[in-house]
C-alpha cells in the first residue's frame, strides 16, 4: 500500500513540474488592458522544423508550412486562390509574392521583420501565448 502511494506521489509530482515547464508562461499586462507576450520566455524548436534558427521558426515560400514539416511541398493540400500558397498555413496570405525567405517571430507569432513584429500593446491569445491572429497563432498548441 505504502508503495503504491509512492508511485502516485511520484507521478503527480512529475505530471505537476512537467506543467509548469512545458506551460504556456506567463504574460504581462499593460495598461490599456490587452496583454504583450512576455518576451523571456523560450520556446523548444519543433522537431520538424529541422532550419529554424533560435528566435523564429522557418517557413517554406513555396507551400507556406513550416519548413521541413510533414506538410510542406506535401501534394494535394487546398492551394488559397489569392496567394497561391496551401490554404489555412501559416504563410497564407502572409508571406508576399515573390519572398526568397519568412519566418515567424517565436516571441509574437507575427512574420518576422514585419511592422507587426513584436509591437507593443497587440492582445495576446489565451490559448497559444502569441498575438491573436498573428500567423503563428495556434500554431503550435502549448
Amino acid at each position: 500500500m505504502k508503495s503504491r502511494k509512492c508511485v502516485v506521489t511520484f507521478i503527480l509530482s512529475l505530471t505537476i513540474t512537467s506543467m509548469v515547464i512545458f506551460g504556456p508562461g506567463c504574460r504581462k499586462s499593460s495598461e490599456e488592458g490587452t496583454t504583450e507576450p512576455n518576451t523571456s520566455r523560450s520556446y523548444e524548436k519543433p522537431s520538424e522544423s529541422k532550419e529554424s534558427s533560435s528566435d523564429s521558426f522557418e517557413l517554406c515560400v513555396k507551400c507556406g508550412q513550416l519548413k521541413g514539416s510533414e506538410l510542406c511541398c506535401k501534394p494535394g493540400q487546398v492551394i488559397c486562390p489569392d496567394c497561391g500558397l496551401v490554404k489555412g498555413s501559416p504563410g497564407c496570405c502572409n508571406i508576399p509574392k515573390g519572398a526568397t525567405s519568412a519566418a515567424i517571430c517565436i516571441k509574437c507569432g507575427q512574420l518576422k521583420g514585419s511592422d507587426l513584429c513584436c509591437k507593443p500593446n497587440q492582445v495576446i491569445c489565451p490559448d497559444c501565448g502569441f498575438v491573436k491572429d498573428s500567423p503563428g497563432c495556434k500554431m503550435f498548441q502549448l
